[in-house]
Formats: structure tokens, sequence, C-alpha cells
């Protein structure tokens, strides 16, 4: 087990982690504390607790954002979009499976009409 020390509103938290993954938990305590401190230069709020709080909800905000628009027009998630692609594409294989069955029974029919 890993261990990384963030930093966030100059404050810092020492955390456990899996190896390797230090590196992305520094990189996402930063993309915070930029947000945070954009916030907190705004002048919107005064207290740590309200900007913190803040600071959380416009980040889930960004998240909800980004998971809409991963969704189509119908409210379609990429998730339902890959089964319907993955349907379709069994379908179209069934469907050249039945073809090549055909094919095979007229070439077996050509052969011994030839012999």
């Amino acid at each position: 087990m890993a261990e990384v020390t963030l930093t966030v509103n100059n404050r810092s938290f020492n955390l456990a982690c899996a190896e390797g993954d230090e590196a992305r938990l520094q990189n996402l305590a930063s993309y915070v504390d930029e947000r945070l401190q954009a916030i907190a230069s705004s002048g919107v709020v005064r207290k740590e607790s309200d900007l913190m709080a803040l600071t959380a909800i416009v980040l889930a905000d960004e998240l909800f954002e980004a998971q809409s628009a991963t969704s189509n027009d119908n409210g379609q998630t990429t998730e339902d979009y890959s089964s319907k692609l993955t349907k379709a594409l069994q379908e179209q294989e069934a469907e050249y499976a039945a073809q090549v069955d055909i094919l095979t029974s007229t070439v077996k029919k050509l052969t011994e009409t030839l012999k």
C-alpha cells in the first residue's frame, strides 16, 4: 500500500492508496484545488466549510454534465447504445451465416448435378 500527501486549500491530507495511484490522486487533488481557488477568488463565500461545500456542488455539476453528454437525445446511455450495437452486430452475423448456408447448399446441388 502506498501513501500520498494531497494539498487542497493549503491543507495537507495523507491518504493510503494502491501502488501507482499516487500521481492520479495528486492530479485529482490539484484539479479540486484549482476549482476551489477559482470559487474562493470570486469572493462569493467566506467560511471554509461553505467554500468546500460549494466546490463539491460545482464538481458534482461538472460530473452530471459529463454524464449527460454521454447520453444521446433519447436519454440513452453509452452502455445502452453499446448493448444495442452488440445485438445488431449479432443479428448481422446470423444473417451472414444464413446466407453462407444457402450458398453452401447451392454449391452442393451444383456439384451433384455435375457428377
